[in-house]
């Protein structure tokens, strides 16, 4: 019975291949891209879970970022009885191999000794408690060690790192992608970063603000109640808080952190938007749902075909219930096929999936047997959903009306109707959508940012500061170097933060220091005052020159706490860090001799090589420092990269607009065929009373625009309201304009005309006699 139900079911489908290729490929692409989103989600949603002490692990942050010195964790232990360990990290890149040989870069995570011990990630060998407890240990991945020792066992073998020596202690598993510490090759002790800052002053230096620490609770404590005595204490203890950049503290739990900004300020964890991930939920649950619902207005439209097979086997004997067990069993046979496809083609987008949202997947790691499971109960609801209704309009045709040739009249159409409708919504509704956020994106990565953002490269500065002024004359000689400034903060990160309330109102001010080069290098212009400029007169932005706070009879500024100073200059309002943020005030001063400068700017001349430029530099300042530059970006590459969200979105965004667009006009074409059938005599009557074939034709299309109009009608509050949402997050953003709305609806208006035209000209122009033969 199966066997000769599954060679009828074959033979319709080879009789009716458009109806296959459009069910199959409409299907298939559809569970791709579910197959691949609801993976990513949960991997994304999974981020560190697997941690055994995860509910005590907290990461420490302030005001902007999860970024401390050195000295910070220890003195937060001493102070606390709370804390019962704490690590820091830092990832960075490295050479490997011995002076003279081939060297080849790796990424290495430094670490403190306590890693293995708070995170529970897996040593295959070597002891948690002793594996980095050695300045000279290092613990390896597989795929390093076998790169490096080949098949031998690598525990107690020596291997050069920036010529260093290191013996292998441990043996651990690779980093897993759902976690918030980011991948690496080995890891290092935490005191071998003396060697990339110069010194081992770096680890006793609470000046330098750029470490990141976790802290382990102990049991039966809470570590978040002593932040108002850590604050006292550090307001006293360290620069930072006593200078009032920031008096925020806060202990984030090991679980938020991948979903909280403040770790993308940092480069050694990982961080995603959680409103993001819910987005491509979404975005998969909606494209299951109308895959489902196209396959249904697919299946139902050719029930012409199957309702005289039905209509048959009900005079041969077959039962309603055995044909609907039929039907339902072609939907899982379907079903099976689509998801194999599908399966196999999300294997072959794997690369491309990663590429595009910045991952990697895994794909095969993924399929664990409670996904398995998963998969199988989920390909069982599509069976029944997507095969229940067609199998209960097909078995329901009476065997009388086949002989009378009536039975299509007796199709009830108005769910395929409403479907249809419902797809309509989606894609119009998404269509508007992916044009705001492509229009928002652009917007963000060409807004003027007010300052010059090509062929700038920023550079953290570990330098003494007796090399300072060396080191800007040597890059002053390179070719190709036009200008080169020293800086506490740029436009990029913001500087420092200072807040104070004044009459009931409160101000924020970022504040750069800088030399006098920096101003020419981001051509940043300056009104003058004459006022001369030193470390105790300040240049400001135009809006706060025009805030209450200014004098502008004697040149003067209120910084708070009774600080008035004089105004050296005023100059034009620049965007400080992303567009994300609203910096309404900022504030410069120079840069003294008696102050560290923590960034390099260097302008390189047009038409000139920037990376064979930037190599000179490195040259340079391996002479200097006897290590490598330890991060540096060209600043039009970090602005790119903060919008690099936006953008990803929107090309997620894009390619599932295109497929529901894809799928709802072949469900409109299946539907169009479907619509035709029920009225080729009332096409045939129309005709031979004198109908023109244009009068068919508008009559056969109104319905199409009528739905595409309820569609129109429904899709735009939903999509204001989702893009009026979205578009909150950002401080600077477009505004939102009715063209768009009405670009959106006439697209998907000319491909519903496109689509069914060819199906209304070929029934508009068919000959009466013909259709009204059987009449």
């Amino acid at each position: 019975m199966i066997t000769r139900n599954l060679r009828t079911y074959f033979k319709f489908l080879s009789k009716n291949k458009l109806y296959s290729f459009v069910s199959i490929f409409g299907f298939s692409i559809s569970l791709m891209f579910v197959i691949l989103l609801s993976l990513y989600a949960r991997q994304e949603m999974s981020v560190d879970n697997f941690h055994e002490k995860k509910d005590r692990i907290y990461l420490m942050t302030h005001e902007y970022t999860a970024s401390f010195g050195n000295p910070v964790a220890q003195f937060v232990k001493d102070k606390c009885p709370e804390v019962e360990a704490y690590v820091r990290i830092l990832s960075r890149s490295v050479a490997v191999g011995k002076k003279g040989s081939d060297k080849f870069r790796s990424t290495a995570l430094f670490a403190d000794s306590t890693f293995f011990n708070i995170f529970s990630f897996r040593l295959i060998e070597g002891n948690s408690s002793q594996v980095l407890a050695s300045q000279q240990s290092i613990v390896v991945t597989p795929s390093f060690a076998k790169k490096v020792f080949g098949s031998d066992n690598p525990i107690g073998k020596t291997t050069t790192i920036d010529e260093h020596d290191y013996t292998v202690t441990g043996i651990m598993e690779e980093i897993p992608q759902n976690s918030q510490i980011p991948q690496c090759d080995f890891i290092l002790p935490y005191s071998n970063i003396i060697y990339y800052w110069g010194g081992s002053w770096i680890l006793d230096s609470s000046d330098n603000f750029g470490f990141t620490m976790y802290f382990l609770e102990k049991e039966g404590t809470k570590l978040s109640d002593k932040i108002p005595m850590l604050l006292g204490l550090f307001k006293e203890n360290f620069w930072y808080y006593k200078n009032g950049f920031t008096d925020k503290l806060e202990f984030i739990p090991l679980e938020d952190v991948y979903f909280t900004l403040k770790g993308s300020w940092s480069l050694d964890i990982k961080t995603n938007s959680k409103n993001l991930i819910k987005i491509y939920i979404g975005i998969a649950v909606l494209i299951l749902i109308i895959a489902t619902l196209n396959y249904i207005n697919m299946t139902v439209a050719q029930s012409g075909f199957r309702g005289k097979e039905a209509a048959i086997k009900k005079l041969l004997g077959s039962s309603k219930k055995s044909i609907v067990l039929q039907l339902l069993g072609e939907s899982l046979f379907m079903t099976l096929i689509t998801f194999g496809i599908g399966l196999i083609l999300a294997f072959l987008s794997e690369p491309f999936f990663n590429n595009v949202l910045t991952t990697k997947l895994e794909l095969a790691q993924q399929f664990t047997l409670p996904i398995i499971s998963l998969f199988f109960l989920l390909i069982l609801l599509i069976t029944f959903i997507a095969g229940l209704i067609p199998a209960l309009v097909i078995s329901g045709f009476s065997p009388l009306e086949v002989v009378k040739g009536t039975f299509s009249k007796k199709v009830k159409t108005t769910y395929s109707k409403s479907l249809i409708i419902f797809q309509y919504i989606v894609a119009i509704a998404l269509l508007i959508c992916s044009f705001f956020i492509w229009q928002q994106s652009n917007f963000l990565v060409n807004h003027e940012m007010g300052y010059n953002q090509d062929r700038i490269l920023i550079i953290n500065n570990v330098l003494d500061t007796t090399q300072t002024i060396g080191f800007k004359n040597k890059l002053l000689s390179i070719a190709g170097i036009e200008k080169v400034s020293y800086a506490c903060g740029t436009p990029i990160d913001g500087g420092n933060n200072m807040s104070f309330e004044k009459d009931g109102q409160q101000y924020s001010f970022q504040e750069l220091i800088v030399d006098s080069d920096f101003f020419s290098i981001f051509g940043v212009t300056i009104e003058e005052t004459g006022i001369p400029a030193t470390d105790k007169t300040f240049w400001i932005n135009r809006n706060a020159f025009n805030s209450p706070l200014t004098n502008k009879n004697d040149m003067t500024i209120d910084l708070g706490h009774n600080n008035i100073v004089s105004i050296a200059g005023i100059l034009n309002d620049m965007h400080f860090r992303s567009l994300y943020q609203n910096v309404e005030y900022y504030r410069i001063r120079k840069l003294t001799n008696n102050i560290f400068p923590w960034h390099i700017v260097i302008k390189i001349e047009d038409n000139s090589d920037m990376f064979a430029i930037a190599n000179r530099i490195q040259e340079e300042y391996s002479k200097y420092n006897g290590g490598e530059i330890t991060d540096a970006s060209f600043v039009n590459n970090t602005i790119q990269k903060w919008y690099e969200r936006e953008q990803k979105l929107s090309l997620i965004l894009t390619a599932f607009t295109l497929l529901t667009i894809i799928i709802c006009i072949m469900g409109v074409f299946a539907m169009s065929m479907y619509m035709i059938k029920q009225k080729e005599k009332e096409i045939g009557i129309r005709k031979v009373n004198g109908a023109t074939e244009m009068e068919i034709l508008l009559m056969l299309n109104r319905s199409s625009m009528v739905r595409v109009l309820i569609a129109f009608v429904i899709a735009n509050p939903i999509a204001y309201y989702a893009i009026s949402k979205w578009l909150q997050d950002f401080s600077y953003r477009i505004d939102i304009n009715w063209w768009t709305f009405a670009l959106a609806g006439i697209i998907i208006a000319l491909l519903t005309l496109i689509s069914v035209s060819y199906m209304t000209w070929k029934a508009a122009t068919a000959n009466p006699i013909t259709i009204l033969k059987n009449e």
